[in-house]
């Protein structure tokens, strides 16, 4: 293993399957530091599995996924604990606690990895939640009254809480109206800038692929299929990729980006 210090995740030769079907087939990736790389497929083909693979929450069946230099699958459960700290994880549809408030889901992992004052919490919590553009008035409200947009700033909150090196974001403007989704990749590209923040988003959003993404990786066939750039990706692209790129959505994304 390579100890190159612009790479963050460097994924080789994974394999996974469940049950007969073969999902992964020799996944190869690396995702360079301070990048955010759109991580995009169709449906079926593993793009949430190997986010859950590299962040340590399953285990494929072959292959190897270094995560700052250190094989995250050989990790002991103490040291899994430690290297996790350094990342945070948005998961699809925020999966926020329904019976804890808003401040109170951001200050979970403060709860559970720090021994900070409970009074530094709240103020660390309510910074975050702040920087991620939810006032103050929406704090102590449960998620359950919030809009879409607003869970979704709010487990961006969460993941972000104790200033992780590195982001995974699973499909995070999913069921969100257009310019809803257009002001989080704006603030995602924005706290990305801020904090130095290396992003791992799976999505199926063309307009945020455009918008934020510094390169596209196409799994299909259980493999990266293509690798780059939207304009590299787009230039090379046959069946469906070519699909996926240059049918009237993807035109309209490529568009939106060149304006």
């Amino acid at each position: 293993m390579s100890g190159d210090d612009d790479i963050a995740i460097r994924v080789r030769g994974i394999v996974t399957r469940f049950g007969a079907q073969t999902v992964h087939d020799g996944v190869d990736l690396d995702v360079r530091r301070g990048e955010i790389l759109g991580v995009v497929g169709p449906s079926g083909c593993g793009k949430s599995v190997l986010l859950r693979e590299i962040v340590g929450l399953d285990s494929p069946e072959s292959g190897e996924v270094h995560v700052f230099g250190v094989d995250v699958i050989a990790l002991s459960e103490a040291e899994r604990r430690a290297t996790n700290q350094r990342m945070g994880v948005m998961f699809q549809d925020g999966a926020l606690f329904s019976s804890l408030t808003v401040r109170e889901n951001v200050e979970a992992p403060f709860r559970e990895h720090t021994t900070l004052p409970l009074e530094l919490v709240h103020e660390l919590a309510a910074l975050k939640l702040t920087m991620a553009g939810l006032d103050e008035g929406s704090h102590l409200k449960s998620p359950g009254q919030l809009s879409g947009g607003m869970r979704k700033r709010a487990a961006l909150a969460r993941a972000l809480a104790l200033d992780p090196e590195l982001l995974f974001l699973d499909e995070p403007t999913a069921g969100l109206d257009p310019v809803t989704a257009g002001n989080f990749d704006a603030l995602l590209r924005e706290l990305t800038d801020a904090l130095d923040l290396t992003v791992f988003l799976v999505t199926h959003d063309l307009d945020t692929l455009a918008a934020v993404c510094d390169r596209i990786c196409v799994l299909y066939g259980g493999k990266v299929a293509a690798i780059g750039t939207l304009d590299e990706v787009r230039a090379n692209a046959t069946g469906w990729i070519a699909d996926y790129f240059s049918g009237p959505r993807g035109r309209a994304a490529l568009r939106s980006k060149e304006r």
